[in-house]
């Protein structure tokens, strides 16, 4: 189910990318079109800078996501802004967005693990009977 899953976002994401390739060349740049571009560029960098946090600081699951949310919604400030997402009367919805979306990832992420140390588990046990 993982793989499906996975697989499932890639080809949806490559999709997205050609049609909107192909708009762009037929007949430019919409609003809706260049949303989708910057929600693209938004989450690499936000991608980025998770994998940076990672790689270089050592700290629990619980301290990771409070440094990842705090990073991720400062780099969602800073981007929105340029974007004109967010103005100064109503930037707090940024803490809402990315938190929602954090929620939702710690879900899915701890979901993976149970299945992944399910899955461990048993190799461990089919190597013990052996």
């Amino acid at each position: 189910m993982k793989k499906i899953l996975r697989d499932t976002c890639i080809l949806a994401a490559i999709m997205i990318l050609t049609v909107f390739i192909c708009s762009i060349i037929w007949s430019g740049i919409t609003a809706e079109i260049l949303l989708v571009l910057l929600l693209f560029i938004l989450a690499f960098l936000i991608t980025g800078v998770n994998y940076l946090l990672d790689e270089y600081l050592c700290l629990s699951i619980i301290k990771s996501y409070i440094v990842k949310y705090f990073a991720s919604t400062a780099l969602v400030l800073i981007f929105g802004f340029i974007a004109g997402w967010f103005y100064p009367s109503n930037f707090w919805m940024a803490f809402i967005y990315v938190g929602v979306v954090m929620a939702l990832t710690y879900f899915v992420d701890e979901y993976k693990i149970k299945k992944d140390v399910a899955y461990i588990n048993d190799r461990i046990n089919g190597r013990k009977q052996e």
